[in-house]
């Protein structure tokens, strides 16, 4: 069977390689570092190959002075050769190693931020910051402290096989033996540990989540006095935690345990063989004797290094965590500007869109012309905001196209669509800074007279002077110690600021008081002056006075016009809403019957 097209490679491809991959650039310092630690391994077996080849000599009778010195002198340079690459590849490892994966991790953030919002909301929030904090913590240590120890247990082991094959090959093999028997055991134990430690950062990542879902949304478990039970979920959580915890000791500790005895089984192999041969006069009692000494040198280093092998795992395991991350695909976009929008027109052409299964939008097409305002009204679940989110691209149309200025919006590189349009959210984020950055967001080089300015315009000023250390102050994560209407009016400095021609709004005052609902529409004025604004909206005065209307019901547009056009059409579902609305807007609360005092 032919294949037609070549899936793209995953990320992860072996812990080693994956390092490589994740490093770039930064990754030739630590193989440097790492070269270096080998070396230094190198160098710690020379003395004790040179000690065997004095024995040997003395053995003979055949060791001169000046033999005597050269092996002194080779040793005292050894010695100090290997202290200085022990040095050199230490400070090369921990400086340029922590900067990478400072680098690595920006990396990761940056093609997270490049993904459709719909990959990132399937995926769950304690995945995510897991993946960015505990696993690049685990690939840390595993790059400074697992691979150059991994690669400096090979160095020396290997220079003294290397040696015994030049005195005694075929004792030499069985020195290796035990080596080439006890393999496939740690490649085996190496794979069941792997997928328990895979297992393990899922559980650490779920309980990451259940406890982020608990401090978010700990007023409504308050309010609802549930937080036992939401915090019950994440001690379960952390349960389990434990539980694969135990399962990797219960189940790995024999097996590893296994591994080394197979690898220390190579002492008495050699014992045995090494007596047979002597015994059989094949081997004279000095070869037996440097052998004894040096087979611990072999064994030594490899046994040690079962003290990080749960460490090499964990870090294999963190690094195909953050590999799935980079093998989710990046919403496409060209790097360099192709066309330039040609005035700032929105137009939808036949727009399909489904977040799952079901379709949102069905087909739907309409022109926002510039300079103009496109009310975007309907009930719960029609499909309003998806409209807003497909012109941000925080999803991409299933069928369809949709366009800014005549030109696709996939055509459009980031930099473009990021200077066409600005968004007003009726749930505003604020960022742990003050609130003088917060308003400088989208233009971060602005003056402290062009953040007064935009603050001035957004109705925002007077409160901002009224805090504490006026625009220097530090908002809580995402904006906690301001209220809704400080918060929105904020946001819409932000926009002013910003001073993009395409504004999209939605439902800006919709939970707000009347107080804060007037401030925010007399900032909203400054804000869409002259602007394409595009707005979902359940307010009388915004949708009265816009200059198109467009009514979703099912994920399709069943009208459409200005609100003369649409009101007096009795039957038809604008009219409908607008008297709804109106009723809504005369309500008042009292109890003028038995049935409203009951209700109440």
């Amino acid at each position: 069977m032919s294949q037609t097209a070549a899936s793209p490679q995953p990320f992860y491809v072996g812990p080693v390689a994956t390092v490589w991959r994740l490093l770039g650039e930064r990754s030739r310092e630590l193989k440097l570092a790492i070269g270096l630690r080998f070396l230094q391994a190198m160098f710690a077996g020379i003395p004790v190959v040179f000690l065997v080849w004095i024995v040997d000599h003395l053995r003979e009778g055949t060791l001169s002075a000046s033999q005597a010195w050269i092996a002194a002198g080779v040793t005292v340079f050894s010695i100090a050769a290997q202290f200085a690459a022990w040095y050199v590849s230490n400070r090369v490892i921990w400086i340029s190693g922590f900067f990478a994966i400072g680098d690595a991790r920006a990396k990761t953030l940056d093609h997270i931020q490049r993904l459709p919002l719909g990959t990132l909301r399937s995926r769950s929030t304690g995945d995510l910051t897991t993946a960015i904090t505990t696993d690049f913590e685990t690939v840390a240590e595993y790059i400074t402290d697992s691979i150059p120890t991994l690669f400096g247990a090979i160095g020396l082991p290997l220079l003294v096989v290397i040696a015994m094959v030049f005195i005694d090959l075929q004792l030499a093999a069985a020195v290796s033996l035990s080596l080439v028997v006890a393999w496939p055991v740690f490649i085996w134990v190496n794979r069941q540990f792997k997928e328990l430690a895979l297992l393990r950062g899922d559980r650490m990542a779920e309980s990451s989540g259940r406890m982020l879902e608990y401090v978010l949304g700990i007023t409504v478990a308050r309010a609802f006095n549930r937080t036992d039970d939401r915090l019950g979920q994440f001690a379960r959580a952390v349960k389990s935690i434990r539980q694969i915890n135990d399962l990797l000791t219960l189940r790995l500790l024999p097996l590893g345990i296994l591994g080394i005895c197979i690898v220390e089984l190579g002492i008495p192999l050699v014992i045995a063989f090494a007596a047979y041969r002597w015994f059989g006069g094949v081997t004279d009692a000095g070869t037996v004797l440097i052998f004894l000494v040096l087979v611990l040198r072999v064994y030594g280093p490899i046994v040690a290094l079962a003290a990080h092998f749960e460490a090499l795992r964990l870090g294999d395991a963190a690094l195909e965590r953050i590999g799935r991350i980079m093998d989710l695909e990046e919403q496409p976009a060209p790097e360099q500007p192709r066309r330039e929008p040609q005035g700032h027109d929105v137009a939808f052409d036949h727009v399909t869109f489904a977040y799952e299964a079901a379709p949102v939008l069905k087909g739907v097409s309409f022109v926002a012309r510039a300079g103009a305002t496109t009310a975007i009204v309907g009930a719960s679940g029609a499909g309003k905001s998806t409209i807003l989110n497909l012109i941000s691209r925080f999803w991409d149309a299933t069928e369809g196209v949709v366009r800014i200025g005549g030109v696709d919006v996939r055509d459009l590189t980031h930099q473009q669509l990021f200077e066409h349009i600005t968004v007003v959210f009726q749930e505003v984020y604020l960022f742990r800074t003050t609130i003088r950055e917060n308003i400088a967001f989208g233009r971060p080089d602005s003056s402290d007279a062009e953040v007064e300015a935009a603050a001035r315009a957004a109705q925002a000023h007077d409160f901002i002077q009224a805090l504490p250390q006026g625009y220097e102050t530090v908002v809580g994560e995402g904006g906690a110690t301001l209220s809704g209407g400080e918060r929105q009016r904020v946001s819409i400095a932000r926009a002013v600021l910003k001073n993009a021609p395409i504004v999209l709004l939605d439902e800006p005052t919709a939970s707000l008081d009347s107080i804060n609902d007037r401030a925010v529409r007399t900032a909203l004025v400054a804000l869409l002056r002259g602007k394409t604004v595009l707005v979902v909206a359940h307010r009388l005065p915004t949708i009265q006075t816009a200059d198109q209307i467009l009514v979703i019901h099912d994920g399709c547009i069943v009208q459409r016009g200005t609100h003369e056009d649409l009101v007096d059409q009795e039957g038809e579902r604008y009219h409908q809403f607008w008297q709804d609305r109106k009723r809504a807007l005369a309500w008042r609360m009292g109890a003028t019957s038995a049935n409203e005092s009951n209700m109440v």
